[in-house]
């Protein structure tokens, strides 16, 4: 999103070779890890057809516009006839991947020279050849500590961390499925994806190093639903005027950097955010269950009262993200990379709030949502010798139909994100009212309208949301797409719904 100036850094190579590079560097045929959530319904069949598009995702497409809510699928047990259908609905949009050294740019990416074409989307296969020799070599967690957050991989505009979390966190993305499901080639999509993406988040990092700074405290930190109604209160951070509901977010970002003080009032904000780094994976832990609170609310609680649901699609992709920050954090191997990685992801998530008009959160609205959201029925269709309650809608699992809805959705992100939502009702879906973190400030005041009664039960209330404004699919409805108006300029809201 930003032209930044690279200039290539001559680095010293320890283990690796400096001779060509290929795409044929890494394995296909590396076993599937188990997904984070491991439904049940994926067989041997199943898993061959995932790895076998996969590797066609590979060698065929370019980054830009490739989708990876194959894995998303399968790890709520999708069948393959149904993976089959999800690729064959998505290849028509992809665009052809040229083999590597075929441009003009003919000198191969080296150690030496790697960072001389960041930023240009016609490198990508050069990149992708680049980071799967690496792999191959220093393994995933050697690269990903290597390639993002060593400073020689941030200062002097290569800014790899800032791009990682960049392009509506597709790098991230793409980078936390290879890890989590321990396929290698798809990391080296991630880095080569991540390589080629402007880094649209500078604003929210720290110059000239590109890396967010913060203070190792074991002081208590505030939390980040605190941070957020200081975002709030800002008379810095004001939505930006006048609202253009045809605005690109190229545009709305340049016009959101047009006054630095905007970026240096996150910068300062989120500074606060510290980290104990002696803590270790305990602070760790309770950070990363901060962070998918705070995506689920950005994600199911930007609406208004008594109005149709409205979901960001920009927004939404910080809740598909927060499901990946436990699989990358585990091949870090510093507390400090560890937190790096947390303070990019919040300070990215808060900046494209900002660009979104500043929507506030009401969790009174979240809370009202159904805790048991079901699909519209025409008739009962259980037994009358059947137990309990099963055509009701308080007498069967909801997550049930959320994601088969999920799975037959035609919009590829419903998936994603009803697995995230999955996954955080499993982690804190027993969270009584006002237990989260930040649910309280400092002097024991709500720390947002109605964060009193905010519980566990927030994320199927989401889930069942998103199924309502995105269209119950297996039930007959039409499939909808998200809202890309901007909700919190009021102006998004002049039309009647």
């Amino acid at each position: 999103m930003l032209d930044i100036v690279v200039f290539p850094q001559k680095e010293r190579r320890v283990s690796a070779s400096s001779g060509p590079t290929t795409m044929d560097s890494l394995p296909f045929d590396a076993p599937l890890k188990k997904g984070l959530l491991n439904v049940p319904g994926p067989s041997p069949a199943s898993a061959a057809v995932l790895q076998e598009l996969l590797r066609k995702d590979y060698e065929e497409h370019h980054c830009f516009w490739t989708d990876s809510s194959l894995l998303a699928a399968h790890d709520l047990g999708s069948p393959e006839s149904l993976l089959r259908a999800i690729f064959d609905n998505e290849v028509g949009m992809q665009q052809p991947l040229r083999k590597p050294g075929t441009t003009t740019m003919a000198e191969a990416l080296t150690v030496s020279n790697w960072t001389a074409r960041l930023g240009k989307a016609e490198a990508y296969p050069d990149y992708l050849a680049f980071f799967s020799s690496e792999i191959s070599v220093l393994g995933v967690p050697g690269t990903v500590q290597r390639y993002v957050f060593a400073p020689s991989a941030n200062g002097h505009g290569a800014l790899m961390l800032v791009r990682v979390v960049s392009g509506l966190m597709h790098p991230f993305i793409q980078l936390g499925y290879g890890i989590e499901f321990g396929q290698d080639f798809m990391v080296a999509q991630g880095l080569a994806q991540a390589a080629v993406t402007a880094p649209g988040g500078v604003p929210a990092f720290d110059m000239p190093a590109g890396m967010p700074t913060f203070e190792n405290s074991n002081m208590p930190s505030p939390s980040l639903l605190e941070l957020l109604q200081e975002v709030y209160e800002s008379p810095l951070l004001v939505p930006v005027m006048p609202y253009d509901p045809d605005a690109l977010m190229i545009k709305r970002l340049r016009d959101w950097m047009s006054d630095p003080k905007r970026g240096a009032e996150i910068r300062r904000i989120y500074s606060k955010w510290t980290i104990n780094l002696e803590d270790g994976d305990k602070e760790i832990e309770s950070k990363v269950a901060e962070c998918i609170l705070h995506a689920t609310l950005l994600f199911a609680s930007t609406g208004k009262q008594r109005r149709k649901p409205r979901i960001d699609f920009f927004l939404m992709h910080y809740l598909t993200g927060a499901i990946f920050l436990p699989s990358v954090l585990k091949v870090l191997d510093t507390t400090l990379a560890k937190a790096q990685l947390l303070q990019s992801y919040v300070r990215v998530s808060v900046l494209i709030l900002m660009l979104r008009g500043r929507p506030r959160i009401n969790i009174s609205l979240v809370m009202s949502y159904p805790v048991f959201p079901q699909p519209p029925r025409v008739a009962p269709t259980a037994s009358t010798s059947a137990f309990g309650k099963p055509d009701e809608a308080d007498g069967s699992n909801p997550w049930f139909a959320v994601i088969k809805n999920a799975l037959h959705h035609p919009e590829p992100h419903v998936a994603k994100a009803a697995r995230t939502l999955y996954y955080a009702a499993q982690c804190y879906g027993h969270t009584s009212a006002g237990a989260f973190t930040g649910t309280f400030d400092a002097s024991g005041a709500e720390t947002h309208t109605g964060s009193a009664g905010l519980d566990g039960t927030v994320f199927i209330r989401a889930a069942g949301v998103m199924s309502k404004a995105l269209g119950w699919v297996i039930a007959g409805e039409e499939g909808l797409d998200w809202d890309r108006s901007g909700l919190g300029w009021e102006e998004a809201w002049a039309s009647s719904d």
